[in-house]
């Protein structure tokens, strides 16, 4: 194993650590923290980091940066406090701008030689685990996310300045994982983190990187997410929960002993838990069926 630090200077220092395991190919990069506050993400990276020490017959290569965005990660927030940009929307950066461009120069400059690219996010508190791909747009990326075991595969709006989809641009296949837990208190969500761990373990297993039974996953693949916002203030009641499977105008909920409907068929990736909210409030999200 060899461990790196890279140094990004502003008016303070930023240090970005990696990790890397093995030589040659296939080369696998996986990233987390690039939004400081999502916790479950950066756990699971640091996490495969720990298992990857420990195991001396890895094929090909794993480089790790569990934490992309050290700055906001030490205030458990989406955006670091020098400049308040969002690391996930300026790839591939700037290495003579502000720090967060600097940032993402360098990690885009890391993820340049990579075969495979799994970026680690947090979906909320009250959501459940997907792959977020482009699995519409380019083959290779449903092939990716198909290869994880993670229960859904949501497909992505597309919004370019993010690491997976400039990566995609470029023909290196590259997904998110989001998974539930992060916010202002650094929450992990365990379960979830060690389903998204044995995904990526399995993963290399599936590439032939690491010994073991082949299992392949078989995900569901979804269109994009359906937001689900309320006319009105009052308290929202859930009557399902995050990762249900729903009909269109099946009941999620009531708000105001009102009904709140799916719009969609599909599945329930986020829904709030029993809480007051405020016109125009996001109650949930359903991956729509295709």
């Amino acid at each position: 194993m060899k461990k790196y630090i890279r140094e990004v200077r502003d008016l303070i220092g930023s240090e970005l650590e990696f990790h890397i395991f093995g030589e040659g190919h296939p080369r696998v990069f996986f990233t987390g923290g690039i939004h400081g506050g999502e916790a479950t993400g950066i756990y699971v990276a640091q996490k495969m980091v720990r298992f990857l020490e420990d195991n001396s017959l890895l094929k090909g290569s794993v480089k790790i940066l569990p934490i992309a965005n050290p700055t906001a990660f030490r205030r458990l927030k989406r955006t670091s406090p020098y400049d308040q940009q969002d690391l996930n929307r300026i790839f591939p950066g700037d290495k003579d701008s502000t720090i967060s461009k600097e940032i993402a120069s360098l990690i885009w400059e890391e993820a340049q030689d990579a075969c495979y690219i799994v970026d680690l996010h947090c979906c909320g508190l009250w959501g459940s685990s997907y792959t977020l791909a482009l699995w519409r747009n380019f083959e290779f990326a449903k092939n990716l996310a198909s290869m994880l075991a993670i229960p859904q595969v949501i497909q992505s709006g597309g919004t370019r300045g993010q690491l997976f989809t400039n990566a995609c641009d470029q023909g290196i296949p590259a997904v998110i994982i989001e998974l539930p837990g992060g916010g202002d208190h650094g929450v992990i969500d365990l379960d979830a983190a060690e389903e998204c761990y044995q995904a990526l373990v399995g993963l290399l297993v599936q590439l032939g990187m690491l010994a073991g039974e082949v299992k392949k996953p078989q995900p569901n693949f979804l269109g994009r997410l359906q937001p689900v916002q309320v006319k009105e203030e009052g308290v929202f009641i859930p009557i399902l929960k995050p990762g249900d499977a729903v009909q269109k105008d099946e009941l999620l909920g009531h708000l105001n002993d009102q009904p709140v409907h799916s719009p969609v068929d599909g599945v329930v990736i986020m829904l709030s838990p029993a809480a007051f909210v405020f016109k125009g409030a996001y109650v949930a999200n359903i991956g729509e069926k295709l």
